[in-house]
């Protein structure tokens, strides 16, 4: 290998790392389904017990629903 090939191989190991840690460092996934609700609606669906957990962060709160 001469040292452009050294030199380009190392910078796209370098931009693949930080590609990877940005993505490590994001938030939480949007890959499963999200239901846009009204705070008085989370809270009937809380007090119902239809909600299984709750996870707030900073201004957000999600939950995930009970399945029976």
């Amino acid at each position: 290998m001469n040292n452009f090939s050294k030199n380009l191989a190392l910078w796209i190991i370098i931009g693949l790392l930080l590609i990877a840690l940005f993505n490590l460092f994001q938030g939480p996934s949007t890959r499963g389904t999200q239901t846009p609700l009204a705070f008085s609606d989370f809270l009937s669906e809380v007090e119902g017990g239809r909600v299984s957990d709750v996870t707030i962060q900073g201004d957000s709160i999600s939950g995930h629903f009970s399945d029976g």
